[in-house]
């Protein structure tokens, strides 16, 4: 290298509008330390370069100290050419291979006076802060100076945006210089950006979800690290994005957002932050630089797709927060970081009604001329219910609407991977379809926890740990695991956890249990998981566990994974399929949804048609459920189907050992031929029955001899019935005994008897929610209340347990309905025809807890006496 000459004596300073430059090399300190005795010559040459291309220009220096160097220019342009020559010359020189030498460079232009050979003037202060935001190889003016410049061939000035600077009352607009021979691909300006942010938003309304960017924004706080977590797509970047705006106008430094996912290799995190917000990366160790940047600022750091990188983000919050005590941080992952200081926020996909309400947005923006009636809400209702109110997939249906309808956008939802594409290539790659959204999920797992969530996917509802176990483990994957695996998709926003007084459920949403099954369907597992599931549900709720204490609600909460189940197991073994098909058709028995009853298990009988001992019970359990509503023919039909494959199989399951003889009894009790009833019941009693088959011929004889109007053999019957049920410990068919007990009760007279018995009825049938047996328990007080001239009370309790009856399509025994219509025709003629009338409107308005507590106290007064 050459030897530097000695700077010239300062003369000849401009005044008036004069531009200053700043300059100082970048990383000096740490030149130093690497070069020792070497940084002194380095030192000289960089000054050498500088002063040639100042003295070429018509430049003044001013002062330098250290690595620092202050110029002054009478011209704005003279001043850009010499940092554009001195950049180019600084980027060509020989220097040590382990000490490149960078310099930033600031030019500002303002009024000054030269005072002893120096400037005392607030445009030389600016100028420096104009420097401090460059970058080391950069020139950064300020527009007093690029408005002063006429255009020069051999660079451009190009603008940066408007930026936050010390010693500026406004915000100040920066330009830099880009050309042949200077830098580019530059990190960001090293100031705030005058709204305070790096932050680009979407041009879409921000719906819903106002109050928890004022909960988030609340949260944040120096030295704290919060933590938004959620299911990919549920608009964890878009919420702290919302806060991060609001943020912005009160943390001093700005909010920088790092958007990590596309850093793989968790030692690049540091550069991502350092990048992000504007500190210099040496390449040795990003996170010094950042630090430094850091340590004397407030502001915000928002670290952005974490979950892949979930051990390295835990550590740069670590080192952000422990060395900057004015920072904050923000980070959004699928799963918590488990960082110190860290609090989490759980962003849910939107309720409902939010989410209906951005579709319609979205979709507007891509057909402004939609047309939202009744119908068409209905259909995007049940498009944001499918999709689970997440965002992203809500976005990317409604995109379709350009050359979709709504109704086709929800028949597209079959194939819902194929529709939830996006062609916009602004969007991240991964958030372009929801299928690539959720392969990002899959790469986070491991190997038992992925195998897990697959098998998870026949749950088409909510699911129990013990249930997850019967479905995962296998040979390989130990029961004892499965619940700590599905902790783990819990914490990585795979699995939801709905917190239950009762108990936790677990359930995955829609798109994700769809992208799961076709993994189970690939890996070819879905038959053997099928199996031990249905195997679980058997001996869980199969027909043998009907008698126990809450089976018909256990039932309700499976319901959606037992029809789906029941399709599955079908195509590998249709008896289990069939045994499952006969829990639903039976918990819709007692659930007295006869008509959804019907025509679920005509379904079933048609789709199951392998001739087994289980299809008989299905046949006859659509017959009764015919009965249950008086089509006579129905029940006609599907029990001679049952008797004619009973036949050929030769065998009723153990669990429904008087399937035909039972249904046989009840289709002839309908018809009015209650004599073969009787006589058909005797004779299958006199055999060797099951316990639950006897109680349920004794409720067959008591049925048909109450209506030839034999009470005491009816009485006997109902007795040993109630007994039977009662040592099986079946409270269900306990409530229909009491009432029948109550019936026989009063027609004999004895009504305080039929009150004890109704009261007893009355009340397990409201504890286990039995509306139909409610009904019943109310027609017996109106009886009760008629025969004591209480006609308005009468009336208006038929009325209630009428309107029970019309809702159910529950029809009553011949010889039921002649009594009623008998005692009503009576309170007609007692209150007359308005009074009478007024007492039904009455009576149909009550809510079902009011009309029982009538019901109750007539009872109560004539069990304990008037």
């Amino acid at each position: 290298m050459k030897e530097c000459g000695v700077a010239p004596a300062v003369k000849n300073l401009p005044s008036g509008i004069v531009t200053f430059v700043f300059t100082d090399m970048e990383g000096s300190t740490r030149l130093l330390r690497r070069l020792g005795d070497r940084y002194a010559e380095v030192l000289d040459r960089h000054r050498a370069v500088l002063r040639d291309a100042w003295d070429a220009n018509g430049g003044s220096e001013v002062s330098s100290s250290g690595d620092s160097v202050f110029v002054a220019f009478d011209d704005a342009a003279a001043a850009a050419r010499a940092c554009a020559d001195a950049q180019r010359q600084l980027a060509v020189e020989p220097w040590p291979d382990d000490a490149p030498v960078r310099v930033r460079m600031g030019v500002h232009t303002g009024l000054a006076a030269p005072r002893q050979d120096d400037y005392v003037a607030l445009a030389v202060h600016q100028t420096a802060r104009v420097m401090a935001a460059a970058n080391g190889g950069q020139v950064l003016l300020s527009s007093d100076t690029a408005l002063q410049m006429a255009p020069i061939d051999d660079f451009d000035v190009l603008s940066l945006g408007r930026f936050r600077l010390r010693d500026f009352e406004d915000d100040v607009h920066l330009f830099t210089l880009a050309g042949p021979g200077l830098p580019g691909d530059l990190p960001p300006v090293r100031a705030v950006p005058a709204d305070g942010h790096n932050l680009v938003l979407p041009p879409t309304r921000f719906v819903g979800r106002l109050d928890e960017v004022d909960g988030v924004v609340e949260l944040v706080q120096p030295r704290r690290l919060l933590t938004l977590t959620g299911p990919g797509g549920a608009g964890k970047t878009r919420l702290a994005a919302e806060a991060g705006l609001r943020l912005a106008a009160t943390w001093p430094d700005g909010v920088w957002l790092v958007d990590l996912a596309p850093v793989q290799d968790p030692s690049q995190v540091g550069p991502a932050v350092a990048a992000a917000i504007g500190a210099t990366a040496s390449g040795d160790d990003a996170w010094t630089d950042v630090i430094e940047h850091l340590r004397a600022r407030k502001a915000v750091v928002l670290l952005d797709s974490c979950e892949h990188l979930a051990s390295a983000c835990a550590d740069a919050v670590e080192r952000i927060l422990g060395s900057c005590v004015g920072c904050g941080v923000v980070a959004t992952s699928r799963e918590s970081l488990g960082a110190r200081s860290e609090s989490v926020w759980r962003v849910n996909p939107l309720p409902l009604l939010t989410a209906v309400e951005l579709f319609i947005e979205r979709a507007r923006r891509v057909r402004p001329d939609l047309v939202v009636d009744a119908n068409v809400e209905a259909t995007i209702r049940e498009v944001c219910a499918r999709l689970d109110g997440l965002p992203l997939a809500l976005e990317l249906a409604a995109a379709r609407l350009t050359v979709l309808s709504p109704s086709e956008v929800l028949a597209g939802l079959e194939d819902r991977f194929r529709l939830l594409r996006s062609r916009n290539t602004e969007v991240p790659e991964r958030q372009r379809t929801m299928k690539a959204l959720l392969e990002w999920s899959d790469r986070l797992l491991g190997d038992d926890e992925r195998t897990c969530l697959r098998r998870l996917a026949l749950f088409a509802g909510g699911f129990s740990l013990v249930g997850a176990a019967s479905a995962v483990a296998d040979q390989v994957l130990d029961a004892g695991d499965v619940a700590e695996l599905v902790f783990s998709l819990v914490d990585k926003s795979l699995v939801v956890a709905d917190l239950r007084a009762e108990g936790t459920r677990y359930r995955l949403l829609e798109s994700v249990r769809s992208f799961a099954h076709d993994a189970l369907v690939e890996h070819g597992e879905a038959e053997a998981v099928a199996r031990r599931l249905a195997a679980w549900y058997l001996d869980q709720l199969g027909p043998r566990k009907r008698h126990a204490r809450g089976w018909s609600s256990a039932v309700a909460e499976e319901l959606d994974n037992l029809r789906t189940l029941i399709l599955l197991v079908a195509s590998v073994d249709q008896e289990p399929a069939q045994e499952l098909a006969y829990v639903v058709s039976r918990h819709l028995d007692s659930a007295h949804a006869y008509r959804d009853g019907i025509r679920e298990l005509t379904e079933a009988v048609t789709e199951l048609q392998a001739a087994t001992p289980a299809r008989v019970s299905l046949l006859t359990s659509l017959a009764d459920l015919h009965l249950r509503t008086g089509d006579l023919a129905g029940a006609q039909g599907a029990l001679d189907a049952a008797i004619a494959l009973h036949a050929t199989v030769g065998a009723l399951p153990d669990w429904d050992d008087v399937a035909i003889d039972r249904t046989s009894g009840d289709l002839a009790c309908r018809r009015g031929d209650n004599a073969a009833a009787i006589a058909a019941a005797e004779r299958t009693l006199a055999g060797d029955l099951s316990p639950r088959g006897r109680a349920r011929m004794w409720s067959q004889l008591g049925i048909a001899s109450i209506a030839i109007g034999d009470l005491d053999k009816a009485r006997r019957a109902f007795t040993e019935e109630l007994e039977a049920y009662r040592a099986l410990g079946d409270e269900g068919f306990q409530i229909s005994a009491e009432g029948n007990l109550a019936e026989v009760a009063l027609r004999t007279g004895d009504v305080a008897a039929a009150a004890r018995h109704q009261g007893v009825c009355l009340e397990l049938a409201m504890e286990v929610g039995a509306s139909v047996m409610v009904a019943f328990s109310l027609i017996v007080a109106a009886r009760i209340g008629a025969g004591d001239g209480a006609w308005e009370l009468a009336t208006r309790l038929h009325a209630h347990a009428e309107s029970i009856l019309d809702a159910t399509d529950v029809a009553l025994y011949d010889d039921d309905l002649r009594l009623s219509e008998e005692m009503l025709a009576d309170a007609r003629r007692a209150l007359g025809e308005a009074g009478f009338e007024a007492e039904v409107a009455s009576g149909r308005a009550l809510d079902l807890a009011s009309a029982a507590s009538l019901g109750r106290e007539v009872l109560t007064a004539r069990t304990i006496g008037r």
